[in-house]
């Protein structure tokens, strides 16, 4: 298994429409789904952008959900899908 190294430098306000920020690292790290970035999978974990104010949300493997903000921090979203796809169902 190779490891995934992601760096994120902070973007200036404005510079990521809604969380593409999250999609292109979970696009990377072998997650698909729609075109439009907005509901991306992997190994049974689930992540979408759930509103216009760019909350999104996960779905681990044993159906528990987590709600994350808007003012998530990029890291912290990434950080959760890995590990969830890393999880058995």
């Amino acid at each position: 298994m190779t490891d995934l190294h992601l760096i994120i430098s902070r973007p200036e306000p404005g510079d990521w429409p809604g969380r593409l920020d999250v999609a292109e690292a979970l696009e990377a790290a072998g997650w698909t789904g729609r075109d439009d970035g907005q509901l991306l999978r992997k190994n049974g974990a689930v992540w979408a952008v759930t509103n216009d104010c760019d909350d999104s949300s996960l779905t681990c493997p044993n159906g528990a959900t987590f709600d994350l903000p808007s003012d998530t921090p990029t890291v912290v979203v990434i950080a959760a899908c890995l590990a969830a796809a890393d999880q058995p169902a």
